[in-house]
């Protein structure tokens, strides 16, 4: 299967893998009404209302491709890429 890099596919496999979750429900219910009315080519302003979602993405628990395909597409676009969350575990 190719993985498509488009902010759009990439905010759908981002809200997929549940980065949005600690989101409040207007505002994932804001996000998923975006996505169903968005088609390709997005238009500078509506890439950057998908890319402002980015900001507030966890990155705990996402797979390291779709974290560095994201990471990819942001820096291309001259913005900073997200940050890894670690997850701590304690060794016992």
């Amino acid at each position: 299967m190719l993985q498509s890099n488009t902010v759009l596919s990439l905010t759908i496999d981002l809200l997929a893998h549940h980065a949005f979750n600690h989101l409040r429900d207007d505002e994932i219910s804001a996000l998923h009404h975006l996505i169903l009315k968005l088609q390709e080519p997005l238009t500078p302003i509506q890439q950057s209302l998908l890319l402002t979602f980015w900001n507030h993405a966890s990155t705990a628990g996402l797979p390291a491709p779709l974290l560095h395909r994201c990471n990819t597409i942001l820096m291309q676009l001259g913005r900073s890429p997200m940050e890894m969350m670690e997850v701590e575990v304690e060794m016992y």
